[in-house]
């Protein structure tokens, strides 16, 4: 009403010193002129207050360019400082966060930079002034504004503190990051812009650092607006590239549970009881669902929800959302653990619960107690609104789901569906995974912890038995395959014919394939017992994708290689040595040549096989998985193919800008790498990855003989197309090793017939010593027919049958693998060097004798001990058997007894004969 041309004070002080002159400073055009009038800015006219929402009784600011709200003379009315027009000035209070003047239809833009308009509104709605964000005060009803997630990565350091400019009154603060750099000056004298005070990763998303963290790259968000989320809030619930941009790429990529949601029948109608009944018999009724505080009633509508619930008590720990809560609020879960969400005082529902949510609100009173209130959306009264700890407001489709809808995870704390990642329970934001993601076999957890835990936690040998048989299979190996080595080279020099000097070479070179058994049994038993132990569990995605495990898969499948081959050529060169006399030559530089040309191919063929699946040109056929760092918060465990694609999918489609983008089924890994390099920025080095190569399908690092389309490293969710991927190898390999089996077998027996033909032939069949050689050598030739028969053929028929998915062996493969294929390595030194065998074979009658002895005079002491009636009273020790008993030696006792234990003597002097100690025995 100042200088309107009106008079409203009788002094006529209201229209005094409204002529603009040259001498007037500051002038305005008149908020409510018509004519556009100009008039001057008065001392009292500055920082006024104005209401254009009150309807009857308005209060028009002075200038519509809203001038008059700078330069405020009263300080109580100062909201803050910005520079307009070149110049500091103060701004009002009260048009601090007016962006927009409804009357004018237009944008109130007073600082050069719009910093008066820089508001935020938090997840409840409480719009504020960013800088009335994380300054310590509780300027929302809600605390909102200190617990926004930018209030999590505040520069700490007291030199980067400052004055900020629409908070001046609370002194220096400690600035979110976000705010650190980013072209806008939040302080008063510029110290967040300064560039001299503040580390700043280079690249295409800038980012402030404290002291001692380090530059990173960060997840972009697909919608081309230059937004990203940086690795510590990425796949935490929170959606931070709109459009579902992050949480769907997330939800994908680390296999979140689908949450069934109710369905819902003429908007009361909520059918609970169809996914519980799942295809199952399950009878159903309808039962009206009422909240534990009651409230039905709305201006007498009656508003409670009908659901359609199973007759009996079903299982709610693989239930989610809705289904959860109202199965376990109506007291229908068989879990007796399990609670109603509801029930806790704190989520009674008052009718001030849910600041700045809500405001289509009717109120009614609950049993006469408290006020609460309704919301009414299209066309009927509803209060599914679950209450948080921090008085925010949640869906009840939103509680017990695995996210952290309320920001305090007060929505799932008190669920008994889930269980929590380990390292997660030591940050503010914990990873929830669903009860069935626990002991699958599939990575879900950072840590591991999903499949690392009391229930299911595992060791590279999952049994004693197993490390034992190893251990053992291991050093024999190692041990008899170097004597029989060594054996073999200082006797190679004495061989006469090209046979023998071939049949020498290659029980050399089974031996040494053998040996690369016993070290791979060996050094796996070291990383098992001593290197990991049981931190194994926590380490495997390390190993499995490692180069170690890499390296003894490729030992393990080079010995059994080189072993499985040299005995077929072998076989066959001794069975033509009995048919072919000619080839009973003498040994020259022609057949050695052949010789060694004849093992390098051995060792080649065998290397091929080992070595081909980790060829990185072949590596869309054998790459099972990826394995990539933790630090990228995206990918968990070893995505295969199918998961990257989908993925890919989820993200690429949301960007609107790179219509060339093609994700196609049959992308190769290289190409799928680059897609995924385009997730995220790549200004501080490369995505960290490293494919998980062939042998990394199982701890033991064997070759991959078990493969079926529903492998566990495959992803939980239905395969769009079936990847047989590997099988054509694993058959091929399977039939190789079979038909070298049947080789083996044939030549042997032919080796058999043609023995007895010729003893039958010279005359010999009577001669003792001809018939004691026949009958070692088919003792020889049973041998290693039974000992190649009992290691391979039962593993290749269960392949074949695990293969073809008749029987699922997954369980049966290490166990099977590391104590039967390996007996082999064991038994070959002992039945191609006879003179192995026989120092075993004395070796072992040594031990036989030392045991019987041990025995024998174990047990004529104890026999002596309990046919004794005249022993003292003295407790004695008998040291060689651990046992005590009371009395004292006349001579004839225990340590007086006989030295001879065929011939000891009782304490009443009989004597005890060896028919005694052999009955014993």
């Amino acid at each position: 009403m100042i200088c309107d041309g009106f008079v409203v004070c009788r002094d006529n002080l209201d229209e005094q010193n409204c002529t603009v002159t040259n001498s007037t400073v500051y002038t305005c055009t008149q908020y409510n002129s018509e004519d556009n009038i100009v008039v001057p800015i008065l001392n009292h006219t500055r920082c006024s207050v104005f209401d254009l929402e009150n309807i009857r009784d308005r209060v028009f600011p002075y200038c519509r360019e809203y001038l008059d709200q700078t330069n405020c003379s009263d300080t109580q009315r100062i909201g803050g400082y910005c520079m307009i027009n070149g110049y500091v000035s103060s701004v009002s209070k009260y048009v601090v966060c007016h962006n927009y003047d409804h009357h004018l239809e237009a944008n109130v833009e007073l600082c050069d930079d719009n910093l008066q308009n820089d508001c935020i509104s938090t997840f409840t709605n409480c719009i504020l002034h960013k800088h009335k964000m994380c300054d310590g005060n509780d300027d929302c009803y809600d605390n909102s504004d200190e617990v926004d997630d930018m209030c999590n990565t505040k520069s700490k350091i007291a030199r980067f503190a400052c004055v900020r400019k629409f908070n001046p009154n609370h002194g220096y603060i400690s600035l979110p990051l976000s705010w650190v750099m980013d072209g806008t000056f939040d302080c008063m004298e510029g110290e967040d812009e300064n560039s001299t005070l503040w580390r700043v990763c280079p690249g295409e998303f800038k980012k402030v650092l404290l002291p001692g963290d380090k530059c990173q790259d960060v997840y972009r968000c697909p919608a081309g607006d230059r937004l990203n989320v940086q690795f510590a809030n990425l796949c935490d619930g929170v959606e931070s590239c709109g459009n579902g941009a992050e949480n769907d790429v997330c939800r994908i990529a680390r296999d979140f549970p689908v949450i069934e949601k109710v369905s819902s029948f003429d908007g009361s109608l909520r059918d609970v009881c169809r996914v519980v009944k799942n295809g199952n018999s399950t009878s159903c009724e309808v039962k009206d669902f009422n909240k534990p505080w009651g409230g039905s009633y709305v201006l007498g509508v009656i508003t409670r929800k009908q659901l359609i619930l199973p007759t009996t008590k079903t299982k709610c720990s693989h239930l989610f959302g809705e289904n959860y809560l109202f199965l376990s609020c109506m007291d229908l879960c068989l879990e007796g653990e399990i609670t109603c969400p509801l029930d806790s005082y704190s989520n009674i529902l008052p009718y001030d619960a849910c600041p700045g949510q809500y405001p289509n609100r009717t109120y009614t009173m609950v049993n006469n107690s408290f006020l609460t209130f309704f919301e009414f959306d299209n066309g009927s009264y509803h209060q599914e609104i679950y209450r948080c700890n921090n008085s925010r407001c949640v869906e009840f489709k939103q509680v017990c789901d695995l996210t952290n809808d309320c920001g305090d995870m007060s929505d799932e704390m008190e669920c008994k569906n889930h269980m929590i990642c380990e390292d997660s329970l030591r940050s503010t934001k914990h990873q929830f995974i669903s009860l069935s993601q626990k002991c699958d076999g599939i990575y879900d957890c950072f840590d591991l912890s999903d499949e690392c835990n009391e229930s299911c936690g595992k060791e590279i040998l999952e049994t004693w038995a197993v490390k034992i048989i190893c251990w053992s299979l291991g050093i024999l190996a190692m041990l008899l395959n170097l004597l029989s080595i060594f054996r073999g080279l200082a006797t190679l020099k004495e061989c006469e014919t090209k046979t023998m000097m071939t049949s020498k070479s290659l029980m050399i070179l089974i031996a040494f394939g053998d040996l690369h058994i016993g070290i791979y049994l060996a050094v796996l038993s070291v990383y098992d017992a001593i290197i990991f132990g049981e931190d194994f569990c926590k380490n495997q995605a390390d190993w499995l994708a490692g180069p170690e495990c890499m390296i003894l898969g490729i030992v393990s499948t080079l010995g059994s290689q080189i072993s499985l081959f040299t005995m077929t050529i072998l076989s066959i060169i001794r069975m033509r040595g009995l048919t072919q006399l000619s080839l009973h030559e003498p040994v020259n530089k022609i057949s050695t040549l052949v010789t060694f040309i004849q093992g390098l191919i051995i060792y080649m063929s065998s290397l091929f096989i080992a070595a081909a699946p980790l060829v990185p040109a072949l590596e869309d056929y054998f790459v099972q998985g990826m394995y990539y760092d933790h630090t990228y918060s995206v990918f968990i465990g070893f995505p295969n193919k199918d998961k990257h694609i989908k993925v890919l999918r989820a993200y690429y489609g949301q960007n609107i800008t790179d219509k060339a983008v093609n994700i196609s089924d049959k992308m190769s890994w290289k190409e799928i790498g680059d897609k995924v390099d385009g997730m995220f920025s790549q200004d501080f080095g490369t995505l960290a990855r490293s494919p998980v190569h062939f042998y990394g399908n199982d701890g033991v690092c064997l070759f991959k003989y078990f493969v079926r389309t529903d492998d566990a490293r495959r992803s939980r969710q239905p395969l769009e197309t079936v990847d047989f991927n590997g099988d054509p190898i694993v058959w091929a390999i399977l039939a190789l090793n079979f038909c070298c089996f049947i080789v083996i077998t044939f030549c042997y027996i032919v080796i058999t017939y043609k023995t007895k033909a010729s003893s039958e032939r010279s005359g010999q069949q009577d001669n003792l010593d001809r018939q004691r050689n026949e009958r070692a050598i088919q003792s020889m030739i049973t041998v290693i027919i039974a000992t190649d028969f009992l290691c391979w053929v039962p593993f290749i028929i269960i392949c074949a049958l695990h293969n073809l998915e008749y029987v699922d062996a997954s369980s049966w493969y290490a166990p099977f693998a590391m104590t039967v294929l390996p007996l082999n390595s064991v038994i070959n030194p002992l039945v191609y060097d006879r003179k192995i065998f026989l120092s075993a074979l004395g070796s072992l009658s040594k031990l036989k004798s030392y045991l019987e002895r041990s025995v024998r005079r174990s047990l004529a002491v104890i026999v002596e001990y309990f046919n004794s009636d005249s022993a003292p009273e003295q407790e004695i020790q008998m040291n060689d058997l651990g046992i005590t008993r009371k009395g004292a030696s006349d001579g004839n006792g225990i340590d007086g007894g006989a030295e001879n234990a065929n011939e000891s003597v009782d304490s009443s002097g009989n004597e005890i004969n060896n028919n005694t100690v052999n009955e014993a025995l």
